[in-house]
Formats: C-alpha cells, sequence, structure tokens
C-alpha cells in the first residue's frame, strides 16, 4: 500500500510540473496589401506584442519586416502554464508613406494599409 502512495504522489508531482513548464508554438502569418491598388507592399515593419489578462508579457514580443511579396511569418513558443486567461496578441503595422495600423488577435491573413 505504502509503495501505490508513493507512486501516486510522484505522478501527480509529474503531471503538476508539465502542466506547469507547458509551452505550445504560436504562428503568425500575413501579406501586408495597398488598400487601393491591393498590391502587395514590402519593408513593412511589423510588431508583435501580447497581453495575458491586463498584464502585458514581455517576454513574448517579436519584430520583423515583410518580404517583397508582402509576407511576414514567424512563430514564438508561447508559455501555457497552468493560467486559464487567454492570451492577446497585438499586431502593429508601419511604413512611411502609410497609416499605422494595430490590430488585435489577427495573427494570419490579409492586412491592408492606407496611404498617409
Amino acid at each position: 500500500m505504502k509503495i501505490k502512495t508513493i507512486i501516486f504522489a510522484f505522478a501527480i508531482i509529474t503531471c503538476s510540473l508539465i502542466f506547469l513548464s507547458c509551452e505550445g508554438p504560436k504562428y503568425f502569418s500575413v501579406t501586408v496589401i495597398d488598400k487601393t491598388s491591393r498590391k502587395p507592399i514590402d519593408s513593412v515593419y511589423v510588431k508583435i506584442s501580447s497581453k495575458r489578462g491586463e498584464t502585458e508579457q514581455s517576454a513574448y514580443k517579436n519584430s520583423g519586416y515583410t518580404d517583397s511579396l508582402g509576407n511576414f511569418n514567424t512563430e514564438m513558443m508561447i508559455g501555457m502554464g497552468m493560467s486559464f486567461k487567454k492570451f492577446v496578441f497585438f499586431m502593429e503595422y508601419s511604413k512611411n508613406g502609410y497609416k499605422t495600423k494595430t490590430e488585435e488577435d489577427k495573427t494570419n491573413g490579409l492586412v491592408e494599409l492606407e496611404k498617409d
């Protein structure tokens, strides 16, 4: 009986540690186009930030530029842990000659930018 209790306790501790340190990939894949011409825009600066509940998650920031076809693709490992609060991702797009745009939780698909 004592061995079963020890094995059960070990299993509970192991499962708890796995859930506390659980990470998973988050993919970001957008194509940025000109709203009027519908052509891709290269060299758009894309900045990713996130919040969990009301707290900004500084570890989950990323940035980069769109390629010649207007594509921006990246991924991050996101820690899930035991919190049940949802991550909210903010994608900010900026380029000279265009209005800066920020979108919430749109981490894939088509993004349209308007000229200034």
